[in-house]
């Protein structure tokens, strides 16, 4: 099995916080962490990481025939991206969106998630561990039945 990890604008500068270790990583130390939790799930993973949307959109029409699934923090492009939810809409390949922080936690503007309804689920507010629930439910989901119909918000 073979997962797209999609990551949108700013988040190569961003240093997220570790479970279990004190302190922080970097974007590099985020990818290398999942890509070594990936490997324990037997997982193949490729990253993508873009700051402009049209590169996010060509990522994911570009999945199909490449990648089993794909898992994206479409960031602050979440709010607004009609693009990104139309490229997952015909893709074809199922997709479960990543938000590291609860946005009820920020402007009001950020209340809308316009990308979630291109994705079969949804993990917000759990930073970095909501990338491995999101993989693993994405693995749950096609070792099942290959289903991409549910949508799970966590």
């Amino acid at each position: 099995m073979k997962f797209l990890v999609i990551n949108g604008p700013n988040l190569n500068m961003t240093r997220f916080s570790e479970p279990g270790v004190a302190g922080t990583i970097d974007y590099n130390g985020l990818l290398d962490y999942l890509d070594a939790c990936c490997a324990q799930m037997e997982i193949e993973v490729d990253f993508f990481q873009s700051n402009h949307e049209g590169d996010l959109v060509d990522e994911i029409q570009s999945a199909a025939g490449r990648a089993d699934g794909i898992i994206l923090n479409p960031a602050s492009y979440a709010h607004y991206s009609v693009a990104i939810l139309d490229a997952l809409r015909v893709c074809g390949v199922p997709a479960v969106e990543v938000m590291l922080n609860e946005p009820n936690e920020h402007e009001p503007f950020r209340q809308t998630d316009i990308v979630s309804f291109g994705c079969q689920g949804h993990f917000i507010g759990e930073g970095i561990s909501g990338y491995l629930h999101a993989i693993a439910y994405l693995a749950q989901l096609l070792r099942l039945d290959g289903s991409s119909h549910a949508h799970i918000v966590q």
